[in-house]
């Protein structure tokens, strides 16, 4: 009711001002449809500034290009391209991605450059983006949308109950206990989901409430925190896998605290949010200190192992103190600064490059290319322009969502246009005045975001298409010409977009797997190679930004590995869910000590101290073909390097007086150690799950 009401009023308005192209409220009102209040003022906003950069970029481009296409559509091209990148990495991407495609729908629409029509058109589309969006808010006011923040409220709670059993299973290999290491695994990227919904919710909820408004830092923090925590987490449950039992029973004294105090903290955070007091204070400060392992009776490898074991219980203790801290603030002020525990989550967010998106970005200026091509060779295609100014913005939807095929959005496309060709052959031509034409747009949108209640893209998408094909307007016309030439317009666009779907590489769940996979092993020989630089030179510029970009993708590859595994064709690759789930595992566990390891590298300059000096030529020559050979996983060339590294590092240790070292530098070296044994054992599980899968398969080419 709410989305017909607000239809109606936008058309009204548009037709009542005699706009040349109405349609554009009706566009907005569609795109706003949301389900709670914050949402659509969040969702308002962005489209605001996302059409108000689009006019400027556009008409920029119109001024600099007035008589030149090729420039002007490379530069449009190069525009649709960033937007597209930094759609796909920004917490907002709703603002880029309607920067996009109005900023092509602007320059294009009506034809070649002219500047003052397409200044007119820009400040059209600017007052009708307007209408649109106050037309939908005065609705909501008519007729109340929910709220985000019981939504909120509800999640941090849920997790918080969660939590308490999570911390369990993760701390369960501590006590020598056996837990159901996939089944905790699956929870723990459940949780990780939740937590990012957690952090979409922020902005709505600080839109709706005033106070969450006045402390909308310290509530992002939180949801950064919650964001952390999985991550965290799987990392305790890793170490705790790896320890000997002399080594578990050094240990259980520390766990046993840690695990009551942070089970207090999270209960407390869900007694908090009900508006509960919790019956006993959890602990503000943190529980653990530095461990001392020299102080202890064991050998130099079970300190190694003790010290890397200590740190990842740090570091869920530091963050539950955080968390806690942020969800009960002391009066003396919120502690915005961030903690060691969440600085990791935050580095995830630099913006370097993903190579994953740049490919995304790719796709899309070559789509829009096609299209001009198609228009410029072929004069007879009819409104060649159209399929231009169409191509961003199912080219920006198909990005979002990589898998979606060009194919499988055809029939839902022409489903909606052959029901709107009904409407508007039999139904439009019959109507007298404003009142009927209010109905009809009532009912259909009515209809519509009834069908289409669970499902917000095809809802979008069909009632799009509706308000396009029909071009309701003061001065209207019937010309099934028209509406023909629309039909062929949409339809080749999406064949466009099916055609070059596989543009620059194939975006299949497989191959996707491959690329990632590919991806962790260049990262890990990079890292290695690296770091054997770096703990007897520091590295220049250039290589700590290699550095950097390599341990981030390394961080971010077992996410989306995980988010592919439930989308592989299991039968067609001779493979089951228990192999890939422990596929995921493994790379999750080489990425979290890569990460570890590569972070700790002390600075050594003893000449007894030798690493291997070589730059890993066996990986290099493997990568020639492109493709990922057979069973070795070409990680031997890395384990090699940090075996060696890791007996260097031991015999550098045994060999170094006492009184000769201080304490801070046998700490970081005996840390590094620890991380290099986990990392060597990690590489080692990876290489023998890598044996399981027929790698061929994963290769072969299909058609779905």
């Amino acid at each position: 009711m709410r989305l017909a009401l607000a239809m109606v009023m936008a058309y009204g308005v548009a037709l009542s001002m005699d706009w040349q192209k109405p349609f554009w409220a009706g566009l907005s009102v569609t795109v706003l449809s949301l389900d709670s209040a914050g949402q659509s003022v969040l969702k308002i906003i962005l489209r605001t500034v996302g059409t108000l950069a689009a006019a400027v970029v556009a008409l920029s481009l119109i001024a600099l290009f007035p008589q030149e296409r090729w420039w002007f559509f490379l530069s449009l091209s190069l525009v649709e391209g960033f937007c597209c990148y930094r759609m796909l990495g920004s917490p907002y991407p709703y603002a880029w991605m309607v920067s996009g495609f109005v900023a092509a729908i602007i320059a294009i629409d009506g034809g070649p450059p002219d500047g003052l029509r397409d200044f007119n058109v820009a400040m059209e589309r600017l007052q009708e983006t307007g209408t649109g969006i106050l037309a939908y808010t005065f609705s909501g006011f008519l007729i109340p949308t929910g709220s985000t923040g019981g939504s909120f409220k509800s999640n941090i709670m849920a997790m918080s109950q969660r939590l308490g059993s999570l911390l369990e299973s993760c701390l369960a290999p501590y006590g020598g206990k056996s837990t159901g290491d996939s089944q905790t695994a699956k929870d723990l990227r459940q949780l990780d989901a939740e937590a990012a919904t957690l952090e979409s919710l922020v902005a709505p909820v600080a839109l709706e409430s005033g106070s969450i408004w006045m402390e909308r830092r310290r509530w992002h923090h939180v949801a950064l925190g919650f964001r952390a925590l999985p991550r965290v987490l799987n990392h305790v449950r890793l170490a705790g896998l790896g320890l000997a039992e002399r080594e578990r029973l050094l240990l259980e004294p520390s766990v046993s605290l840690l695990h009551k105090g942070v089970d207090q903290r999270f209960a407390a955070m869900g007694e908090a949010m009900a508006g509960q007091s919790p019956g006993s204070p959890p602990p503000s400060s943190p529980l653990l200190r530095a461990i001392s392992p020299e102080r202890m009776d064991c050998s130099m490898e079970e300190r190694a192992h003790l010290q890397a074991s200590w740190r990842p219980l740090q570091h869920l203790d530091e963050l539950s103190a955080r968390l806690w801290g942020l969800m009960n603030p002391l009066p003396s002020g919120h502690g915005e600064a961030c903690s060691p525990a969440l600085r990791p989550h935050l580095y995830v967010r630099l913006a370097m490059i993903d190579p994953d998106h740049l490919w995304l970005a790719s796709r899309l200026m070559a789509q829009i290319w096609i299209a001009v091509l198609l228009w410029i060779y072929l004069p007879g295609l009819p409104i060649g322009l159209t399929i231009i100014s169409l191509m961003p913005s199912i080219g920006l939807t198909m990005a979002q969502t990589p898998m979606l095929r060009g194919q499988t959005l055809v029939a839902p496309a022409l489903q909606a246009l052959l029901a709107t060709g009904v409407v508007y052959v039999f139904v439009l031509p019959r109507l007298d005045g404003f009142f009927g034409l209010a109905s009809v747009l009532a009912m259909a949108s009515f209809a519509i975001g009834t069908y289409y209640y669970k499902n917000a893209p095809m809802r979008t998408l069909t009632l799009c298409l509706f308000i396009v094909a029909c071009s309701i307007r003061n001065q209207q016309t019937y010309n099934f010409i028209n509406f023909l030439n629309l039909s062929i317009a949409v339809f080749v666009a999406f064949a466009i977009a099916a055609f070059s779907q596989d543009l620059p590489v194939s975006w299949l769940p497989e191959r996707q797997a491959l690329r990632l996979l590919r991806r962790l092993m260049c990262s890990t020989n990079a890292i290695v190679e690296l770091t054997m630089h770096t703990v007897h030179t520091p590295l220049r510029w250039p290589n700590r930004m290699r550095l950097a970009f390599y341990r981030k993708a390394a961080r971010n590859i077992p996410a989306k590995l995980a988010s592919l595994a439930a989308k592989l064709p299991l039968q067609m690759l001779k493979s089951n869910k228990d192999q890939v789930d422990e596929l995921v595992n493994a790379v999750q566990s080489v990425s979290l000590w890569l990460d570890d390891w590569s972070e700790a590298p002390p600075q050594l300059n003893a000449p007894s101290f030798n690493l291997p000096s070589t730059s890993l030529p066996e990986f290099r020559e493997s990568l020639e073909d492109g493709v990922l050979p057979s069973t070795p996983f070409h990680l031997e060339s890395a384990l090699q390097a940090v075996k060696v590294i890791n007996e260097g590092c031991l015999s550098h240790l045994k060999g170094v007086p006492a009184g000769q070292a201080t304490g801070h530098e046998m700490d970081r070296l005996t840390l590094w150690l620890g991380c290099g044994f986990r990392l060597e054992s990690a590489m080692r599980e990876l290489q023998g799950i890598a044996g399981w899968f027929e790698w061929e398969r994963w290769r072969q080419s299909r058609f779905c």
